[in-house]
């Protein structure tokens, strides 16, 4: 159970607690512009090693479009990979949106996200445009993995988050989807909050809210 009177900063995971993903979306739009040789279960470990490539900042996007263009059809070109890349990543609900601003009124709120440039490019360019501001304006502070060369479920990722915004561990809560990233959170002297699948924010928000 959460203690209110404790908690002082949240950080929030993006992807399945802010952004609906569906990660399945991107394969199925890769399976479409790669040669017909490339198998499914290539694909499969091809795009877990793209993926953490890109959201530890590894690569550039030159590296990225160098290595999708080798196994593309002819004639598929850049944007056309970004496309399926960014295919995954869904909506970002109004009712989400108010509820950061809620926290936002009782909280420090931060964002750690695992995620990638052509991403994060696509999570705030919507944004803006449906908002009509900036996506950054809603947190404290936003650490996106692929920036700062660390990601969930390292242990030094965390640190690195606690100590840049000189969060106490203790009244900080860490809110995500991935059970894995929970418990290094509680690692690392935190509370988290783990969102079911297929859910939300909205899922959890009853625990950092009063009714």
């Amino acid at each position: 159970m959460i203690d209110q009177q404790i908690v002082k900063n949240v950080i929030l995971d993006m992807g399945g607690v802010l952004v609906d993903i569906a990660p399945q979306n991107t394969i199925k739009a890769l399976q479409h512009i790669l040669q017909p040789c490339v198998a499914e279960s290539e694909l499969m470990n091809n795009h877990q090693e793209v993926l953490i490539a890109m959201e530890t900042g590894q690569w550039t996007k030159q590296q990225f479009y160098d290595f999708f263009k080798g196994k593309c059809k002819n004639g598929v070109i850049e944007e056309e990979i970004i496309d399926a890349w960014c295919a995954m990543v869904l909506d970002l609900p109004r009712k989400r949106v108010e509820m950061v601003k809620k926290l936002a009124s009782k909280y420090s709120v931060f964002l750690l996200s695992n995620t990638n440039t052509f991403h994060i490019k696509c999570v705030e360019s919507d944004f803006k445009n449906r908002y009509n501001y900036s996506y950054k304006k809603l947190f404290t502070k936003i650490y996106y993995s692929s920036e700062i060369g660390l990601r969930k479920p390292d242990p030094a990722c965390f640190k690195f988050v606690l100590e840049d915004a000189s969060l106490n561990p203790a009244e900080t809560v860490m809110v995500d989807d991935v059970e894995e990233n929970c418990l290094a959170a509680e690692n690392a002297g935190m509370q988290a909050l783990r969102v079911p699948e297929n859910t939300g924010l909205e899922a959890v928000i009853h625990h950092l809210l009063p009714n």
